[in-house]
Formats: C-alpha cells, structure tokens, sequence
C-alpha cells in the first residue's frame, strides 16, 4: 500500500470537500445495475398468452422479456403490445403464443451502461421498457422509462430532446452553448464537480452520436460494423466546457478496406463536430486521420508496433488508447482491440517507467510557505491554469498507478475506487486524492463558466489574489495532495523492478 499523507491535511481537505457538495445532482453515470429490476419476469416462445397475461397480472408487472432456453432475449410483450396487438384484434389468449404478439428483437443495454443512456435510447427508439443483459447475452435486468423519470431532476430528458431532434451540425451547437449557464447553475447550487463533469462528458457523447448519424445520412449506410470509440476526457468522461475532438474508429477487418467510404464519413464526421463546437485536435486525433481509423488487426498491429519500437510520442498515444471507451456501433470491436491493449502492457511492463519518466518532472505551482507559483508574463500573467498545472497531474499519476495495478477502468473518480477496492490505496487516502480532484474540478469548471459567460474563451484560468481566503486555503491544500500522490507513485516506481 501505498505511504500515506499527514492526517491533518487529509482532515482539512475532506472539510473543504464538504462544504462544496450541498446537494444531489442527477445521477448521470450511475449505472443501470443500481436501479434495475431484477430478476425479471421472462417467458418461453412458445408460452400461450393467457399463461403469460395471468402471470403479469399476478405479477403487477407491465412487461415480461421472451428468451430462449439460454436465457438470451427473443422479444418483449408490453401492456402496450397486449392492447394494439390482442384486445385491439380481438386474439384469443388461449389460442396464441408469446412468439406471435411479441415486438421481436428489443432494444437491449447492459447493467453498466449509465442512467443518462438509458434515457437516450429510450426517448430516441419512443420505448418504455429497457431489458439489460450481461456479456454472454443473458437478461439479467430491466429498467424502464418510468422509473428513471423518478430520480430527482428533469434536465436530462430535456437535453436529450434536442440533440435527437437536431437536423444539423447548427443546432447541436445551439445546446453546448447553453452549457456554461447550466454549469454555473449547478455549481452554485452545491451539486459536485464530478457529477456536473459527468452531465458534460454525457450530453457530448450524445452529441458525437448524432454527429456521426447526421454524417451516415450525408454519406450513405455504412458497408459492414465499425465502433467508434472516443479518448482523452472524453473517454474518461471528464469533460470541461471546452474539449476538442479526440476519437478513432475500429473497423471490422472484413471491411477495413472499403477505404473511400469510410474516409468520406469520418471527414464529414469531423466537420459535424467542428460545428458543433469542438475544435480539430492539435494531434490529429480524429477518424478522418487514416491513423486513427484502421481495422481490428490493423489496429492490433499497430499497438505491437507502439510497444515494440517506443518512439517519442509513444506515451502519448498509449495513455490515449487506455482512456478510451466505445460509444457508438459494435462495441465488441473495441472491446477486443481494449483487451489486447492490456494484454499488451502485461508483456511490456518497462513501458510504465517510460511513462513514470515522462510525468514526474510536472511540479505543483506552490513554492515555499505555500506561495502560489502564477504565470509571470504574456496574457495569463497573475493566472493560475488548474485544468494544466493541477488537474491532469491527478489523471496522469492515478491513471500511471491504476495501469501499474491492473486496474481497468478509465475514469479518474473510478480508478481511484477499484485502486481503494482492492487495497492499493487506504480508504482515507483514496478518500484524500478524491476530495482534491473535486476541489481542483470546482475551480476549473467556475472559472471556464465565468469566462464563457463573458464572452472569452472558456480557459481553466484563476488569479489566486481575486479568491477569497477560505478559498485560497482550499487550493492550496488540493495542490498540497496533488503533491503528495505524485511523491507516493514515485514511490512505488522506486520499488518497481523492470
């Protein structure tokens, strides 16, 4: 485990940590399985509808999921179904099967994918009644519309809306310019950063998705399965009020070479998105980037080749494919290309102290007596830059500790949970570096709201002298646990043996 901080500072932190989070906010990201029904109420193809109909009325329930013998869904009967498709047509119960009045092949989701996705696909498909299955296709639970709508805050469905409803690039604009107000609103109103980052990170996944749907209208229908995944914060799902495109494409190896179309789709996809307000990256890591738009074995062959040569810009591009996740198409083509990422890292072990080596120069900014080291000239002068000199050095050095743990997941907030769960960190500790990732989230966020809101940029920027005392106190002891995780994983990579 790993050495810990002075108690004191841990205690002081935490009462800062409090006093920002005075209220619930809308559970974004928690997943489904918190919420699920289960286990749920299923029937067999061949079960006559009266059987079925008796059982849901015994039951109380509005929906029973039809599977196979395996367990892996067939279809669903509503009571929506049983009035269009039985009372309406005057079928006869005893006389039909659950097969012929079921809505075959239902929309599906899994237990870990979010509250906030399981209302965007049930508004975009007009469903009430979500079934969720596990990896092996069995249906484990269900969540539906109703249910959701019952936790605490109507905004999402709002959000949701509009995004479905834009018919260009224009009007997706249109809703992230709406998002600085909604963030200031909701810091003000004490809902934690992370929550606020998660409705961000959330409502641009959607954006992205209905990007790239607006660009196969334009382009035509794909010619085989493809997932496009995105990275950076938008992977981790740490997004700010001004993050720019970072994504890639994993194609299925039988259409990789079907070059021209997909190179047309991820230029218009890019162009939606530039649109829509997020700027080219610098790095060129989009899918209009043929290096960031490859079949599965491509793919494959190309993190080998990463591994195996580690150029300089390698650290670069692996911290990207480690804070990846998929969110739109066959998410199983991601999936494997993930897993062979790991599987990777198990045999290159020496890549993490190149990566150890690329971060442990960042430094920071307090000097001595806990002076704040500002920007000394150009237009930032006076400026602190939290998202640069705060913030990324919690994601790198949590992220370099969870990747040297095995540990898989791509969120900062719950890298720091499975790093807890499984003993690599103190629970206090763990507790510690959360608590100074939220405090450095709140002031980033505010100061990115308060400049977009006038009409600037929307930079990560704060000059310490315009915060009040109390609020000084509370970044300064934030960069004070910063500093203490990076001295701590230092530590471990000088128990590390390559």
């Amino acid at each position: 485990m790993l050495k810990r901080p002075p108690e004191t500072q841990q205690a002081e932190l935490q009462r800062y940590h409090q006093v920002l989070r005075k209220a619930q906010a809308f559970p974004y990201a928690e997943t489904l399985r918190s919420v699920m029904v289960s286990p749920v109420f299923t029937c067999g193809p061949a079960d006559t509808l009266e059987q079925v109909l008796g059982e849901m009325a015994r039951k109380e329930v509005s929906s029973v999921v039809v599977v196979d013998a395996g367990q892996r869904p067939l279809g669903i009967i509503t009571e929506r179904d049983v009035m269009r498709r039985v009372l309406a047509r005057g079928v006869k119960p005893q006389e039909s099967t659950a097969q012929e009045v079921m809505t075959p092949e239902p929309v599906l989701l899994s237990p870990e994918d979010s509250i906030y996705r399981a209302l965007s696909v049930l508004s975009a498909k007009g469903i009430k009644h979500l079934p969720l299955t596990d990896e092996q296709g069995r249906v484990v639970g269900i969540v539906t519309l109703r249910q959701l709508l019952k936790l605490r805050h109507p905004e999402p469905m709002m959000l949701i809306s509009r995004i479905q409803e834009a018919g260009a690039a224009q009007e997706l604009a249109q809703v992230r310019a709406e998002l600085p107000a909604l963030v200031a609103s909701k810091l003000t109103q004490g809902i934690g950063a992370t929550d606020v980052v998660a409705m961000l990170s959330l409502v641009n996944h959607d954006v992205h998705r209905k990007a790239l749907e607006l660009a196969i209208q334009e382009v035509g229908e794909p010619p085989g399965p493809f997932c496009l995944f995105v990275t950076g914060s938008h992977g981790r799902m740490e997004n700010l009020l001004s993050p720019d495109q970072d994504h890639g494409m994993v194609l299925a190896d039988e259409v990789a070479q079907e070059l021209r179309y997909f190179m047309a789709l991820g230029k218009v996809f890019s162009g939606n998105l530039e649109a829509a307000g997020f700027d080219f990256c610098p790095g060129y890591i989009m899918s209009m980037n043929p290096g960031w738009r490859k079949g599965l074995g491509e793919w494959k062959a190309q993190l080998r080749y990463w591994y195996e040569r580690q150029g300089p810009a390698v650290h670069r591009y692996l911290t990207l494919m480690y804070d990846a996740r998929g969110i739109w198409g066959e998410m199983e083509l991601f999936a494997e290309l993930h897993d062979y990422a790991h599987r990777l890292l198990g045999e290159h072990h020496e890549l993490l102290r190149v990566l150890w080596e690329e971060e442990e120069g960042h430094r920071v900014p307090l000097g001595l007596w806990g002076r704040f080291i500002t920007e000394r000239k150009g237009p930032s002068r006076g400026y602190l830059d939290i998202k640069r000199s705060g913030l990324l050095f919690v994601v790198e050095a949590v992220r370099l500790l969870a990747l040297l743990k095995g540990v898989r997941e791509t969120s900062t907030a719950g890298r720091l949970k499975a790093l807890r769960e499984a003993g690599h960190l103190h629970p206090d500790d763990a507790q510690y570096y959360q608590g100074a990732y939220e405090i450095l989230l709140y002031f980033a966020l505010r100061a990115q709201a308060q400049r977009a809101l006038e009409g600037l940029r929307p930079q990560a920027l704060l000059r310490p002298s315009a915060l009040s005392g109390p609020e000084r106190q509370m970044l300064r002891q934030a960069l004070r646990a910063v500093a203490a995780l990076q001295k701590a994983v230092a530590g471990e990579f000088g128990r590390l043996v390559i």
